[in-house]
């Protein structure tokens, strides 16, 4: 509690503070060092951050280089108010991923715009273990509530994940690492391989290119236990971008992958000899037509996702989702940026009495300038579901800036919306949690901020609140889910300060605060940081040190806490002057500290690998 009340004080201190600047009118064409990064999530329009009214986190390619070998889940745990439990544990685990208290059904993932899910999974969510951070260009995630411009599962927030697309020319591009991947009490040996390979053939019409990748680890079990539970994931894939002129493109994808993990007996816990194959075959094409101050888009996705459990009990599971968008963006001028488009999805499992659901939307998104500081993005979504009927979601999101001058600016942030989640198949139709009677989830989020920038420097906070009314629960007392009789409530406070002591160290500290009433925030921290420092000694030399700070945490039955831990993680990296080639090296838990993320499972340790990436020709 005291964290929390100094960081309020310091947030409150530090508004008049920077507010006794200059007032000048921003412009739409300011260019500064902080604003000027480029984000569509909040608008699906190519905007400036400055013109953003929202805290949208922009994860560029230079920083997804820096964790080559970690993974996408150490990734994104690296920022204010995300958390992926599971992260920690050995690599077959299941991740959830949380945004603002949220749950994987709460998240809506999109791969180059289009959502991907698993119908066959309780939350209707996508497994991230499917990725590899070889073929993702950048990613951004937009923290609140964002149905009325996405759809159903964006309560809490949108990951928005884009793949690299084919240079110019004819590349070649190999990537290999190896290590150690293993609890706090093994011995430490190369247990770890990871190799990736991407030959990609550029034009001024055509990009093309194709990839393949294998990751093996074979250092850690489970649950606790003496037993190793082995993991193998081997992805490959190819795309296609045609840009016939100036007003027509194409883009098209295809990507599969295929995942063996071992897994152990969680009831009772204990070491088994159990076995999961999972694949997913992922399709996309999106044609483009660019006309005079805007353009049609045609987005169409489908995923088939297979799933063998080998065990006491074995089973099958296969899932198809499919969604086609088709929406029309048009800006009057510099003052109106529009969207309006309609959006079909279909989702299907092979439950026992299963049922396709489907859902039919239409929507439409301003984005209003109304003056050189202020701005207004509202929006509106009439979603259409084959059993629940129709609901309505909005947004409404003003931003003011209430200080420019050329080193410095201070924007205030706000945002009322809704979202509407319908409940997963499993939910539904399991033969032994499902309830056919639940109704829907039902989002209303608030949240206040600012954004800061002064000089190299920028500092922002935000405070939000959520409320659940009903929401999905499994219910102990029933062993099978149910809507909860009283309404959730969430809140909470992110914070960032990053910025640069000279032209080679930057820093980046991230602050989380969360809390509930009638909640679930199992395994979610109340309190979390991250603190990463970068060093750039030499032109060819970058090291960076990372401290993340978890709090105490309810444990499964949310009565239980669980300690607090600290970990300390480092990597280096060397890039060749004359040579396309990089070496790098990473650290992770360097102190080696034993921690309990999920109760019984076990958890990551001091481990060591290494690798490289190699362009060719050059």
């Amino acid at each position: 509690m005291n964290q929390f009340l100094s960081f309020i004080c310091f947030t409150l201190v530090s508004i008049p503070l920077f507010g006794q600047q200059n007032n000048v009118l921003d412009t739409l064409t300011t260019n500064t060092k902080q604003l000027d990064e480029v984000v569509v999530s909040d608008s699906r329009f190519p905007l400036k951050r400055s013109q953003s009214g929202k805290p949208i986190i922009k994860i560029d390619s230079k920083t997804i280089s820096n964790f080559q070998g970690l993974g996408i889940s150490a990734l994104l745990k690296g920022y204010a108010g995300v958390e992926i439990i599971g992260s920690q544990t050995y690599s077959g685990q299941n991740k959830t991923v949380s945004l603002r208290g949220g749950r994987n059904r709460q998240v809506l993932i999109l791969i180059d715009g289009v959502r991907v899910s698993d119908p066959s999974r309780i939350d209707n969510d996508f497994n991230l273990n499917f990725l590899s951070l070889d073929q993702i260009e950048s990613i951004e995630i937009m923290k609140g509530a964002a149905s009325s411009l996405y759809g159903s599962a964006a309560a809490t927030g949108v990951i928005n994940i884009i793949t690299k697309k084919a240079a110019a020319g004819f590349n070649v591009n190999l990537q290999s690492s190896m290590g150690s991947d293993s609890d706090q009490s093994s011995k430490r040996g190369f247990n770890f391989f990871k190799n990736a390979l991407q030959v990609s053939q550029g034009g001024e019409s055509f990009k093309t290119k194709a990839y393949f990748s294998n990751h093996f680890t074979n250092g850690m079990s489970a649950v606790i236990g003496p037993e190793v539970d082995p993991f193998s994931h081997t992805n490959y894939g190819a795309s296609l971008n045609f840009k016939g002129d100036s007003k027509f493109s194409v883009n098209a994808g295809f990507d599969s992958s295929h995942i063996t993990s071992d897994y152990d007996n969680n009831f009772p816990i204990e070491d088994a000899d159990f076995q999961l194959i999972t694949t997913m075959d992922r399709f996309n094409i999106n044609p483009n037509f660019n006309y005079k101050n805007g353009g049609a888009s045609l987005q169409f996705g489908y995923q088939k996702v297979k799933r063998d459990f080998k065990s006491d009990y074995p089973f099958e599971t296969e899932a198809e989702n499919s969604q086609l968008e088709l929406f029309n963006k048009y800006a009057f001028g510099t003052r109106f940026y529009t969207v309006v488009g309609g959006l079909f999805q279909k989702n299907y499992a092979t439950y026992e009495k299963s049922q396709p659901t489907t859902q039919t939307d239409v929507f439409a998104n301003v984005v209003a300038v109304l003056s050189d500081r202020s701005r207004i993005n509202v929006g509106g979504r009439l979603s259409g579901h084959n059993t629940y009927g129709s609901n309505f979601t909005y947004s409404i999101n003003p931003s003011y800036q209430l200080i420019k001058t050329p080193s410095n600016s201070l924007k205030l942030l706000a945002a009322l919306s809704t979202a509407y989640i319908a409940p997963s198949l499993y939910q539904l139709y399991d033969p032994y949690s499902g309830n056919s009677e639940l109704k829907p989830e039902e989002n209303q989020s608030f949240e206040f901020g600012f954004v800061l920038n002064s000089s190299e420097w920028e500092i922002s906070s935000t405070y939000f609140q959520r409320v659940e009314d009903p929401s999905l629960i499994y219910d102990l007392s029933t062993y099978r889910y149910e809507n909860a009789n009283e309404n959730a409530r969430y809140n909470g406070v992110e914070a960032q300060i990053s910025g640069s002591f000279s032209d080679k160290i930057k820093i980046n500290n991230q602050l989380t605060f969360t809390q509930t009433k009638n909640g679930d925030l199992r395994y979610l921290p109340r309190f979390s940081s991250q603190t990463q420092i970068s060093y750039d000694f030499h032109a060819q030399w970058q090291t960076n040190l990372s401290f993340q700070a978890i709090g105490e945490r309810f444990g499964l039955d949310n009565e239980t806490l669980l300690s607090a831990y600290q970990l300390l993680n480092f990597s280096l990296q060397y890039t060749f002057r004359k040579t396309p080639l990089r070496l790098f090296l990473q650290a992770t838990n360097l102190l080696n500290v034993t921690y309990v993320e999920i109760e019984n499972y076990t958890t990551r340790g001091r481990n060591v690998l290494g690798g490289f990436t190699l362009r060719l020709p050059y």
